[in-house]
């Protein structure tokens, strides 16, 4: 659980550093990385949406959406973050909630996510966990810049998300195929793209009602294995 530790703590850290110092920067400095930060995120996106099965990212995206409408993800992570935000910040921040639930989409649905926890459960090897970690961190400064201390509170599903998955990884070893990591990290591509697009204001998604998306991979795979 090292690396999980260390990737949580160090968005949370960090999350809160770009919150307290980011009014700092001159306001024309602040539009122009919320501007450019998207984009950078989106060729992430981009370069992961290539890795999977076009067919297999449409029925995951497709089949998630339904579920996450079913459920209405979206206003019960609203409700959680509300109740965050009167439980842990003094005053009215208005970007709260669109930093927690964006940051924490962002930080969880990429595949190194599972692949690190996979990694540091069965191996015991952190590498990648804490390469995650670096990139999470300099990500949740400069988000946190403009979004506030919600960034900083994504440590919490971070933390709770890869841990379940070093607690799980002897069950995903079998099933992660290079087919299904690739699909993970496919549909997790086009769900970040969706963040960007929604933070740079041109689309207006329900992102977090995309996020049972992330585990229709895994459960293709897992039927493979028994077909």
């Amino acid at each position: 659980m090292l690396g999980v530790f260390v990737n949580a703590m160090v968005v949370l850290v960090l999350g809160l550093l770009g919150s307290l110092v980011g009014h700092r920067f001159p306001k024309k400095t602040q539009d122009s990385i919320m501007k450019f930060l998207p984009l950078c995120v989106i060729a992430v996106g981009i370069k992961s949406a290539l890795e999977g099965n076009v067919i297999v990212m449409i029925g995951s995206i497709v089949i998630g959406l339904i579920i996450g409408e079913a459920i209405n993800i979206e206003d019960k992570l609203d409700k959680f973050t509300n109740f965050l935000m009167k439980k842990f910040v003094k005053g009215q921040d208005e970007n709260f909630a669109e930093g927690f639930i964006s940051a924490s989409l962002i930080f969880c649905v990429g595949s190194m996510a599972i692949l690190g926890a996979i990694d540091a459960g069965v191996k015991g090897n952190n590498e990648i966990l804490f390469t995650k970690s670096l990139m999470d961190g300099i990500t949740a400064f400069f988000l946190a810049a403009t979004f506030g201390k919600g960034v900083a509170f994504s440590a919490l599903p971070v933390f709770l998300y890869q841990g379940l998955m070093v607690f799980l990884s002897g069950f995903l070893l079998p099933i992660f195929t290079p087919e299904v990591a690739g699909n993970l990290s496919g549909t997790g591509g086009v769900i970040i793209i969706a963040i960007c697009l929604s933070m740079l204001k041109l689309v207006d998604f329900k992102i977090a009602n995309s996020m049972p998306a992330i585990f229709i991979p895994i459960i293709y795979g897992a039927i493979l294995q028994f077909i």
